[in-house]
């Protein structure tokens, strides 16, 4: 499963599926995440300690990329 996640239009109330219905926050995307799946990133500003988060994700065997950088 993709989820992405845009800080600067995304929501956290959106289901994070599409890029027009992305995630505001990493933290929501990782929530939701399973094992296998995959968290795309929009370049910009997150206000979480991002280093953290996408180490956290990735022991949970999710892949976090960043948009644009495949």
């Amino acid at each position: 499963m993709l989820w992405y996640v845009n800080a600067a239009t995304g929501d956290d109330s959106q289901d994070g599926r599409k890029p027009d219905a992305a995630f505001k926050t990493l933290a929501r995307a990782i929530e939701v995440a399973k094992p296998g799946d995959t968290i795309l990133l929009a370049p910009g500003a997150y206000d979480q300690d991002l280093p953290a988060r996408v180490s956290a994700a990735r022991g949970g065997n999710i892949t976090v990329s960043v948009l644009g950088a495949e």
